[in-house]
């Protein structure tokens, strides 16, 4: 009887110290919060891959481009290098580690949703 009342103790202190730990590992980190940017590019860093842009309101951010998909007027796919100072884009960003990381840059027109579908007349 000895015996199975340290096993079952034994077993108690094992689960109380693996458990919490395992609980831990399995809570996911939260994900940043996406924001938009609508503004004009100021200034364009190619070696850094930053893009500085201001926008109406004269608010100023500064993006970092490493893998951000850039679309410009008449290409889907574009590099840093195809955009310039005075384009107006629309930036789609997160804010991680103090930074502002660029997930998206295109012109303002091309994030709003075109109608596909062709007029009826009745």
């Amino acid at each position: 009887m000895k015996k199975f009342l340290y096993t079952v103790a034994a077993i108690a202190v094992v689960m109380a110290v693996t458990l919490p730990v395992r609980a831990q590992d399995a809570a996911k980190p939260e994900k940043p919060k996406k924001h938009e940017f609508t503004g004009e590019i100021t200034k364009i860093d190619v070696a850094t891959k930053a893009v500085t842009a201001k926008n109406a309101k004269d608010e100023e951010k500064i993006f970092t481009a490493d893998k951000a998909k850039i679309h410009t007027k008449g290409k889907e796919a574009s590099e840093l290098s195809d955009l310039k100072v005075g384009d107006k884009v629309t930036v789609s960003y997160t804010e991680e580690g103090g930074k502002n990381v660029a997930h998206r840059i295109a012109p303002p027109d091309a994030s709003k949703k075109k109608d596909t579908k062709p007029a009826t007349t009745p």
